[in-house]
Order: structure tokens, then C-alpha cells, then sequence
């Protein structure tokens, strides 16, 4: 049976807890099975080599049930669980509540009342007016639906980047493995890093196509195999996407990932330049054109290096070919130096168990020190949020107590006093100077107005970083990716705002947000904002997410002298509003 990989399982008890939350069943059942989820789709070693060392419940969120089932599900694709719940809940249900408007309830009365149980029974029901005639429904309700409707078409077929990098990076592993692979590299919108993935491309150099297809096509994730030629192969994986792996030649290797990189906007504009030059660019290699037009001697294309350097550019870092001004740097050799995962020095945004997270503060101080750290703060929920535990300053006096014994008795990560605070409907916060004052640093976020006007919630943001104790914005737009479209801000505002107050802007890591965009990092660059790398972690593991925050300011064309999670201590601190 092919192998189920961590994100194939995380999915399957995805599935199962939303099958029991529309039908109904205790929100605790429904809960540890996306909480399970939640900590394998952060962990670290494959759940299948787990299960062979008798180690499943050392995943947080894995007791002695849940493990027993993920062990049926490594031996038998499923589990009874879920084939029984399935036989009560359509699954095509489950994506009918996915929709931003829906959610279990009124996906289980649509069942019900009209039989919809997909998303295409949705949509008929949307043109046909049905929906407005079900109880606790209106046109307002209606329209919120078809925007969400609409807004779920668009990322539908695509995987978050969460997902598919590691799925690539075994299969790449892999592939490598194998003597005949010189090398193997993944392409496409994955290596661009981009939010959300269709389809996987790796491209290998290899010598002896044949046995790398034969190798493709007996991987341990491969569920179907669509379809195998001479030098590529395409096949289904068991946690969903499909891959396609293409050999070519080891001197012909660098043209390829080149090509198949992209982006196309890029590579048009790439031939271009080529044309002006007489020369012609494509997925074989670099050509001298003729006078007539033919292609004629074939300059390199052994590496990615050799085709830019023939059209006298310096190579762009994939993450930035989208034809943003990254081939007019290229050519004028000016560049800049990217952020880096190994230039993060700490984590701005953790959550703690002191509200709504699950590890304590000593958890992720020892993740922070297995990541190298030098630093890591902690960000609870401030008093406002009450529904997640928002602290009260009895409570803050008690963490900070806490956090001072933590920095004196050893040499590990320093754990800094933060605060995620609650920006409210007059753009004012939680609490006063005073206790705002006895923060290292504090971190605020929009937590609502989704449906407000675009200048009420700019204006709300705007007036909250006038407060000199708001030294971050956090997840900045509130966008959740595929699920929640972005507050309707005025960002050319927001930006100018944060520039003249000096206010810090987020990019939150967590694969759902990954906010700001890249978009927004450009504009706020060119502004001279700093950037802040947050994982918003609720567990350890999650702060594991840092290396999607560093994809995102590298699509951003952040470097390192841009982002505080690359400074010193001493510099971090000389950075924020209270210092200055």
C-alpha cells in the first residue's frame, strides 16, 4: 500500500473532525481531531517511522485512540472512524462548509432542507433562489455566500505551501538517493515560494532517464500513476497533489529548472533580452541565433548561473522573478542580498498556555534554543479578547514574575515580555501607559471589522499606531488564505503611517496567513519599513513555520538589514518605539 505522509494524515483527521462538527457532536470530539492535526502537519519526523518506534504519542495531541487509528490508517489508508462517519456525512460537506459564509450548522440545514452535498449542489442552489426561502436566511446572508462562493473557487485545486514543500523535499531526497541522479530540485510556483500550490514539478539531471521514471513511479507516496514516458512522469500522491518529475540531461539541467521556474512573465521578458543579444533561450540551453534566424551553436545551459551569466545578468533568486524590476537588477548587477533562514535570530510572535496556546513559555523557550535563538517573546492575548483567555494585569504580573526567574537561571534564549493587544473600534487598546510601558515590546492586531468600510478599519489602524507603545502591527490584513479575505484597508496609507511613526509591520509565518503579502513588503520597502517575522505559534512546533515568514520576505525583497528577527538583542531593542 502506497505510504501516507504526515500531511495525508493530517488530512484524513481534518475530514473526520469536521465530518463530526457538522453532525453535530461534542465540541471536544471535533477539536482533538484538528488538534492532532494542527501538531503533525508542524512535526518534524515522518508519523510512519514514529509508528515503527512505538513513538506516535509523543506528538502533542496523540493519546493511546488516536494513535491506534493513525497505525489502522498507515496499514489500511482509513480508518473505521472515519468510514462509518462518512456513511452518515456526505464528504463533499465538508467543502460545502468550508465556504466563508456557510460554516457546519447551515452546511448540515442545506443537506437537510435541499440535499446539497457538494460544492456544484451549492452553486445550482445559489442560482436558483432557493437558499433565500431557508429559515434564518436573508439576501444579505445569501450575498456574504456567493462572495464566499466565489472566494473559495479561486484558491480550490491549490495546497497551501505548508503542505506541498515538505511532500517535495522527501520526494527530492529521494530522487537524489539514487546513483544514476546527479541532482534533483523542485520548480514551478513551489520554488518561487509561492502562498498556495497547484501541481508539483521536479526536474532531475540524470543520464539514465528509465531508471529515474522507474524510481518515480515505485516512491513510497505515489497512489496512481496518471501517466510515464522516456523522461517524465506524472503521478497522484497520497496526500493529494499531483507531481510531475521530467529528466533532462546533466548539461541541459540548468536551462530546464530555469524554464520550468518561471515565472512566465519572467521568462518572457528573459527572451527578450536574448533576442536583443542574437541569442535564444530555452528549457535545452542558450543559442547563438543566425542572420536568417536559425539556431545555431549552443552556448550552456549546464546551470542556472551559465544562462543569466550569458545574457549578463547575475542569477535572481527565484522567489523574485515575477518581472518586478528583479531583471533590471540582474543586469546592473545590483541585486540585493535576501533574507535568510539562517540570519533569524528569534520569534516575535508565540503564544504561551497562559491563553489559548498549548505549550508554556518554557516549551518555547527550549524550541526557541533548538532553533538557535537568541531571543524569543512571548505574545499572549491581551485583556480584551476575553474568549481566549485574555490576560488581566494581575495575570501579566504573575507572567512577568515567571519569565524573570526563566532569563535568571540559565544561559538559554532570552524570553522577552510581549503582548499581542486587541485593537479596538476607536483604534485604542487593552490597556493603559502604564502597564503598556512595562512591556519589551508589544505587538497589536485587528481582531474584527471584516465588513467595515474600507476608511473606519484604516482609521482604526491608523489611530493605534499613533499609541508610541505599539511597536508592531500583527498579521496586518487579517487575511486567512482561501478561508477569510483581507480587511479592506487602504495599505498605501497604512504604509506611510507606519513609516512616519516608525511603527514595526508583520509578516505573520503562519502557513494560513503568511501576511503581509509580497506585494505589500515592496511597497513598505520602498517606504523604509522594517519587517517583523512572527510565527504566531499556539504550539512549539509551530514555530517551526519561521522558514515561511523568511519565503515571504524574500518574495518581498526584504534583506536582513530590513528585518528585526535578524538583529542583535541590543539592536532589536534600540529598533522599537519606547527606545527612541
Amino acid at each position: 500500500m502506497p505510504e501516507l505522509d504526515n500531511v495525508a494524515i493530517a488530512r484524513q483527521l481534518e475530514l473526520m473532525g469536521d465530518l463530526l462538527e457538522i453532525a453535530g457532536a461534542d465540541k471536544f470530539r471535533f477539536l482533538s481531531y484538528r488538534k492532532a492535526a494542527n501538531s503533525i502537519r508542524a512535526w518534524p519526523e515522518q508519523l510512519s517511522a514514529l509508528a515503527d518506534d512505538g513513538r506516535l504519542t509523543e506528538v502533542p495531541g496523540i493519546g493511546k485512540k488516536l494513535a491506534a487509528s493513525i497505525e489502522e490508517m498507515l496499514h489500511r489508508g482509513t480508518f473505521a472512524e472515519l468510514e462509518e462517519a462518512k456513511k452518515a456525512i456526505p464528504p463533499g460537506l465538508v467543502e460545502v462548509m468550508d465556504i466563508p459564509g456557510v460554516g457546519p450548522k447551515r452546511a448540515k440545514q442545506f443537506y437537510d432542507k435541499l440535499g446539497v452535498d457538494s460544492v456544484g449542489a451549492l452553486n445550482k442552489m445559489l442560482d436558483s433562489g432557493k437558499l433565500e426561502k431557508l429559515g434564518g436566511m436573508g439576501a444579505k446572508s445569501v450575498e456574504n455566500i456567493r462572495k464566499g462562493h466565489a472566494a473559495y473557487l479561486a484558491h480550490h485545486g491549490r495546497m497551501l505551501l505548508m503542505d506541498a514543500l515538505p511532500l517535495a523535499d522527501r520526494m527530492v531526497e529521494k530522487l537524489e538517493a539514487l546513483p544514476s541522479v546527479v541532482r534533483a530540485v523542485p520548480a514551478g510556483s513551489l520554488r518561487r515560494m509561492q502562498e498556495t500550490i497547484g501541481d508539483i514539478d521536479i526536474i532531475v539531471a540524470s543520464d539514465e532517464p528509465e531508471v529515474v521514471m522507474a524510481a518515480v513511479r515505485d516512491l513510497p507516496v505515489v497512489a496512481e500513476v496518471i501517466a510515464s514516458g522516456a523522461t517524465k512522469t506524472s503521478v497522484l500522491t497520497t496526500s493529494g497533489p499531483q507531481v510531475d518529475v521530467r529528466v533532462v540531461r546533466p548539461d541541459e539541467f540548468g536551462a530546464a529548472l530555469q524554464y520550468f521556474t518561471g515565472s512566465k512573465e519572467h521568462n518572457v521578458h528573459l527572451r527578450e533580452i536574448a533576442k536583443k543579444r542574437a541569442l535564444k533561450v530555452n528549457e535545452y540551453g542558450v543559442f547563438r541565433v543566425g542572420e536568417d534566424g536559425s539556431e545555431g551553436q549552443r552556448l550552456g545551459g549546464a546551470s542556472e548561473d551559465e544562462v543569466y551569466r550569458l545574457l549578463g545578468m547575475e542569477v535572481p533568486p527565484p522567489e523574485i522573478r515575477h518581472d518586478t524590476g528583479e531583471i533590471d537588477a540582474a543586469e546592473a548587477h545590483e541585486l540585493p542580498r535576501l533574507l535568510e533562514s539562517g540570519d533569524i535570530r528569534g520569534d516575535f510572535h508565540v503564544h504561551s498556555s497562559s491563553t489559548d496556546s498549548h505549550s508554556t513559555i518554557e516549551e518555547n523557550r527550549a524550541m526557541a534554543s533548538e532553533l538557535g535563538y537568541e531571543y524569543v517573546v512571548v505574545t499572549d492575548h491581551a485583556y480584551d479578547l476575553r474568549m481566549v483567555g485574555g490576560l488581566s494585569v494581575e495575570q501579566l504580573e504573575e507572567q512577568w514574575a515567571h519569565v524573570d526567574r526563566l532569563n535568571a537561571e540559565d544561559s538559554g534564549p532570552v524570553v522577552l515580555k510581549g503582548i499581542e493587544l486587541n485593537i479596538g473600534a476607536d483604534g485604542g487598546v487593552d490597556y493603559g501607559p502604564d502597564v503598556l510601558a512595562r512591556f519589551d515590546l508589544c505587538v497589536a492586531s485587528l481582531h474584527s471589522g471584516w465588513n467595515e468600510p474600507a476608511e473606519v478599519v484604516t482609521q482604526r489602524l491608523l489611530r493605534a499606531m499613533e499609541n508610541p507603545f505599539v511597536d508592531i502591527i500583527g498579521h496586518p490584513t487579517g487575511r486567512v488564505i482561501g478561508r477569510r479575505d483581507p480587511l479592506s484597508l487602504d495599505m498605501d496609507a497604512v504604509l506611510a503611517k507606519a513609516a512616519e511613526t516608525g511603527t514595526i509591520m508583520e509578516v505573520n509565518a503562519y502557513p494560513d496567513r503568511l501576511d503581509l503579502c509580497d506585494t505589500h513588503l515592496r511597497l513598505a520597502r520602498r517606504l523604509g519599513v522594517r519587517i517583523a517575522i512572527g510565527t504566531d505559534a499556539h504550539r512549539a512546533e509551530h514555530m517551526r513555520y519561521m522558514r515561511y515568514g523568511v519565503a515571504t520576505c524574500r518574495r518581498g525583497w526584504i534583506s536582513a538589514e530590513e528585518c528585526l528577527n535578524a538583529q542583535p538583542l541590543d539592536v532589536v531593542r534600540s529598533w522599537l518605539r519606547r527606545s527612541r
